[in-house]
């Protein structure tokens, strides 16, 4: 009894040494290193998961595309001898997808319907559990938690939310959800769409789909895609329908001296002036929320956009590419939103006029003054003076021509003052 107590000392010691050499090596799998794909994995996230590289797995499995693992894909892990992923990644190493708020949602009511919890669904978004949501807005949650959509096979676009009908002179929104970012392309009737990333990481895009006023009604179709890096050209085709827009006809009577002075040379060199202004494009976005009225709301609309034009005069135009406010000369008018000055001089139909470059091919037009207070370069802010309310031009009467174009398509400016842009978080 005296000898085994004597060792009882030195074999504890030794099996402590044991158990911490034990716990100091990594935790093993029971099976070989191999990983089978879930719902919201990327090939770079599982790399990062198991420390390897992208190219050590494309090696290993063969893969042709990066961007196009699949769901019960089973992968090899090259040099990860069995090591087990981390139990508990952190927030920012969670795979996401995007789901869209409904009215009265906030965060935690969204994530509650998700069946997750609202401080992870807040982290995922930069935000508090207690943000309200409006309709329709992208939200970021675990992907465990949304059923699987099914494959677009359009390797690293994971979805594409598209309008199914927009109306004449409207302009619809195009959102693009991908695993990584990529260089979209759109084309909508004879148009080329650009997109703007509207998360840090450039995995969700949008784009502005100008609807012009005449185009007429029917199907048509919207193609997105993008070029993988070995250059093939991955696309899909969607319709969308154009529907009608509740346009009225309207005479326009113009005085004779005013007349007289638009030769069908001049209106054709100003409207060669204004396009090559509007033809120019800023990529970066210089606004973020709703417009405001360019005018006191004391003066109503006197002529909407869209409506359909004959003039007493020389070929001006078919439709009412703007918005008309009446109001009594030297009434101010101000900037919607952000945006340069880069037009600003008298022409002969659109009178003293100011034109702005709000990025992203959006720009707005304000005709007619009696003088403008702006000169080209200047940057403006919501509310800055641009003029005030004139009779120059060809006018019928002191008023504010509001024009707003995207990519040169004039569309319904009303529009930008009872939507937000974009839908995004701040």
């Amino acid at each position: 009894m005296e000898r085994l107590s004597k060792l009882s000392i030195p074999g504890v010691l030794f099996a402590a040494v044991f158990l911490a050499f034990l716990w100091a090596q990594p935790l093993r799998a029971q099976q070989d290193s191999a990983y089978t794909v879930v719902p919201g994995d990327t090939l770079g996230a599982i790399a990062a998961r198991f420390g390897v590289t992208i190219d050590a797995l494309v090696a290993a499995n063969g893969i042709e595309d990066p961007d196009r693992i699949r769901v019960g894909q089973v992968l090899l892990i090259p040099g990860a001898d069995g090591l087990m992923p981390a139990a508990a990644p952190s927030a920012a190493e969670i795979p996401t997808a995007v789901v869209r708020a409904q009215a009265g949602d906030d965060i935690a009511t969204l994530a509650a319907r998700y069946g997750e919890e609202p401080t992870l669904v807040a982290e995922l978004n930069a935000a508090t559990p207690t943000r309200r949501l409006f309709p329709g807005q992208p939200v970021r949650v675990p992907s465990r938690s949304v059923p699987p959509p099914p494959s677009l096979g359009l390797g690293a676009i994971l979805s594409i939310d598209a309008p199914d009908s927009i109306v004449q002179g409207r302009t619809g929104r195009l959102y693009v959800t991908t695993s990584r970012p990529v260089a979209l392309f759109g084309r909508w009737t004879d148009q080329t769409l650009h997109f703007h990333a509207l998360d840090e990481q450039g995995l969700l895009q949008f784009a502005f789909i100008p609807v012009n006023a005449l185009l007429e009604p029917g199907m048509y179709s919207l193609e997105v895609g993008y070029i993988t890096r070995q250059g093939v050209e991955l696309k899909r085709t969607f319709p969308v329908n154009v529907v009608a827009g509740p346009y009225d006809y309207q005479e326009i009577v113009v005085a004779q001296e005013k007349a007289d002075v638009l030769t069908p040379e001049v209106v054709s060199a100003e409207r060669e002036r204004v396009v090559e202004v509007w033809s120019h494009y800023t990529p970066a976005l210089l606004w973020r929320e709703r417009f405001r009225r360019p005018i006191s709301a004391d003066y109503p609309t006197t002529s909407p956009f869209g409506t359909r034009r004959t003039y007493s005069v020389a070929d001006i135009g078919n439709f009412h590419a703007g918005q008309d406010f009446g109001a009594p000369e030297g009434a101010l008018i101000f900037a919607p939103a952000p945006g340069i000055v880069v037009l600003a001089e008298p022409l002969a139909v659109r009178g003293n006029a100011v034109i702005l470059d709000h990025g992203g091919g959006v720009f707005t037009g304000y005709w007619h003054m009696s003088e403008i207070k702006v000169a080209p370069g200047m940057t403006v802010e919501t509310g800055d003076v641009l003029g005030l309310v004139g009779n120059t031009g060809l006018s019928t009467g002191p008023h504010l021509h509001w024009e707003l174009r995207i990519d040169g398509v004039a569309v319904d400016p009303m529009q930008f003052l009872d939507e937000p842009p974009f839908e995004i978080q701040e």
